[in-house]
């Protein structure tokens, strides 16, 4: 079925009555935006549709309030935390958060001792996504017996550099859940703390061997120097992922980091080559600045910003990407 076209405000507070739910759905995005003036018609449009018999509809409705900002509803946004439909009550947890972030931080908060798994995710993320967040009580939720809150949950906490949540974490490492043993140790990563070393070493084989790779790097982790000189050197495995692994060997110290970002320097997949070029510049690889000028030479106009960020952090440290920066800039803003 063809999705009705955007509708006009007007059109949209008519729509609030429309028979059909995807025009009162298509109404409740567009009433999103009203003109200013009208933002009081709006949110009554919404809370309208707050009432509607179908869930799909009230789940619209919620997140339009949200991204209004109408925190006049919010009354009505708590009351929903009870909503029968699965989408909708969790679209009432988020927009509760955006529109009064303060007010709504207690019961969003008590949602983490919920009965209903959704719930508990809904309020993790949206205390996490507002700010308002406290380590201490989101870890009521690392022992949660739903794989995807807990996995949330530690993401969350490693996101909010908790110091000390380090134990709680670092116990996840036992799981059940692979991914959560992996979000485990990549919290520790972010918290300075080594021992998801082994849990991260053993995903240089599989789909998350990136972070694993960008993770082991971040510790300087030197048991797993043989590991990433391997997968750094593997012809066959993404560019992407060899240059992670490259990454890593530079901080490790070894050589051989360096020789393989500066072959994607010069390659001709422009994704390898800017994140070779994003490289050099965060590894501060001033060795490699003439490769860089190379690449800058044949490189295509949508890759200049990437090169500029580049020099702009070599800059303070050698007279030569000055120069080179400077030349860049002239050429690309001519006076």
């Amino acid at each position: 079925m063809i999705p009705p076209l955007t509708p006009t405000f007007e059109a949209a507070i008519r729509d609030v009555g429309a028979r059909g739910p995807r025009f009162r759905i298509a109404a409740a995005e567009r009433l999103v935006d009203p003109p200013t003036e009208r933002r009081e018609e709006a949110i009554e449009g919404l809370l309208t549709l707050t009432n509607d018999p179908v869930g799909a509809v009230r789940e619209a409705a919620y997140e339009a309030i949200g991204e209004l900002g109408a925190r006049e509803a919010l009354p009505r946004l708590l009351d929903a935390f009870d909503d029968g439909h699965f989408g909708a009550r969790q679209a009432a947890v988020l927009a509760a958060g955006r529109v009064a972030p303060n007010a709504a931080a207690e019961a969003i908060e008590a949602l983490l001792e919920d009965e209903r798994p959704e719930m508990r995710f809904a309020a993790v993320w949206t205390l996490s996504r507002v700010g308002h967040a406290r380590p201490e009580r989101l870890s009521i939720v690392l022992g949660d017996p739903d794989d995807e809150v807990r996995l949330l949950t530690v993401q969350c906490i490693g996101e909010l550099n908790a110091n000390g949540q380090v134990e709680a974490i670092a116990a996840l490492l036992e799981d059940r859940s692979n991914p959560v043993r992996f979000a485990a140790a990549k919290a520790l990563v972010a918290l300075g703390d080594s021992r998801g070393a082994p849990t991260l070493r053993a995903a240089l084989h599989g789909d998350r061997a990136f972070d694993a790779a960008i993770g082991l790097g971040d510790l300087e982790d030197h048991a797993s120097l043989e590991d990433l000189a391997a997968l750094a050197r593997r012809r066959f495995r993404s560019p992407i992922l060899r240059a992670a692994a490259a990454r890593a060997l530079v901080r490790l110290g070894d050589p051989l980091g360096v020789r393989v970002i500066r072959n994607f320097l010069r390659s001709w997949r422009i994704e390898a080559r800017q994140y070779a070029v994003e490289l050099v510049g965060e590894l501060g690889l001033i060795a490699l600045l003439p490769d860089l000028a190379r690449a800058l030479q044949r490189s295509a106009d949508i890759e200049q910003p990437i090169y500029e960020a580049t020099l702009e952090r070599l800059a303070p440290k050698s007279a030569e990407a000055r120069a080179l920066l400077a030349s860049m800039r002239q050429t690309n803003h001519p006076p």
